[in-house]
């Protein structure tokens, strides 16, 4: 165990840095080590990280750290009622304007305020200063690792509307694998092993670390 979950208990510094390993690859190597257990039934046996959100029975915290996630919006659009202009009422020529402006630029990514990301075995959980949100990964209707550290999603709110949402993070392979193996077993990157970087399994070994074997799950 502390070979998967402490990925540089004992790594050789100097190979790594000649194997070119960066500070993405210590969070790749323990993804690799938390899908080998997930993969096989074996959730019990990884051990819960640390966490400030409140956990459900049976579930295990596999990482928790810092993100940036997007939105698909448009720019008009409010939370709650801030912004609104009350029925009856003449909004400001400026502000009228501006809202214009935005509805006709239509919806777009839109950076929300950082944040932190709990990932489990059941969900990621989101908050920054404004809100907090759980998407557990039985609601997702799509999952996508769209880059290195990249992963989009989609799935219906509470009213039934399709919202799409990325989440920017280190953790980003290991939010789309867990979400792919619990609910996406023929996604194309888990059946291809394209979610992992081509050549990492020999970057381990140059760097004096076994990588488990996680590519064909």
């Amino acid at each position: 165990m502390r070979d998967v979950f402490d990925p540089l208990a004992d790594i050789d510094r100097a190979l790594a840095e000649q194997a070119g390993w960066t500070w993405f690859d210590d969070y790749l190597l323990y993804t690799c080590g938390v899908v080998e257990l997930l993969a096989s039934g074996r959730v019990t046996q990884i051990p819960s990280a640390a966490t400030r959100v409140r956990l459900d029975p049976g579930e295990t915290c596999l990482a928790d750290g810092g993100v940036q996630w997007f939105s698909w919006r448009g720019l008009g659009d409010s939370r709650g009622a801030r912004g609104r202009t009350p029925l009856g009422s003449i909004a400001p020529l400026g502000t009228t304007s501006r809202r214009l402006r935005a509805e006709a630029a239509g919806p777009r990514w839109v950076a929300e305020r950082p944040g932190t990301a709990m990932v489990s075995n059941h969900r990621i959980h989101l908050a920054n200063p404004e809100r907090s949100f759980s998407l557990h990964w039985s609601a997702l209707e799509s999952v996508d690792l769209t880059a290195a550290d990249l992963v989009a999603c989609r799935f219906p709110d509470h009213s039934r509307k399709l919202q799409q949402l990325q989440v920017r993070s280190a953790w980003a392979p290991l939010i789309f694998v867990t979400a792919a193996l619990r609910h996406f077993p023929q996604h194309p990157l888990l059946r291809t092993g394209a979610w992992l970087p081509a050549g990492f399994e020999d970057k381990c070994h140059l760097a004096g670390k076994k990588c488990p074997k996680v590519r064909s799950l």
